[in-house]
């Protein structure tokens, strides 16, 4: 029949045991996955190069070469 006894209490302990720690293992790969990821996007969004630095480059037509816009070519000019 179904009768308790000291060894199947033990035992339905311990299988319980074994679940709650493996969860709690689970768990905390999963937060330790989710913070990395932060840290990355945390370091992507203090990069050194801000959206005001970001200018658009200009090709000359005679080289090819690009320069800043507003200046002049330094390969078509090397003196200046």
């Amino acid at each position: 029949m179904l009768g308790f006894s000291i060894p199947k209490i033990l035992l339905l302990i311990f299988i319980i045991l074994i679940v709650w720690y493996g969860f709690k293992v689970i768990e905390k790969r999963t937060s330790m996955k989710k913070s990395r990821s932060s840290d990355v996007n945390s370091a992507n969004e203090s990069s050194k190069f801000k959206d005001d630095d970001i200018q658009d480059l200009e090709k000359c037509p005679k080289c090819n070469n690009y320069f800043i816009p507003g200046s002049e070519c330094t390969e078509c000019n090397p003196n200046k």
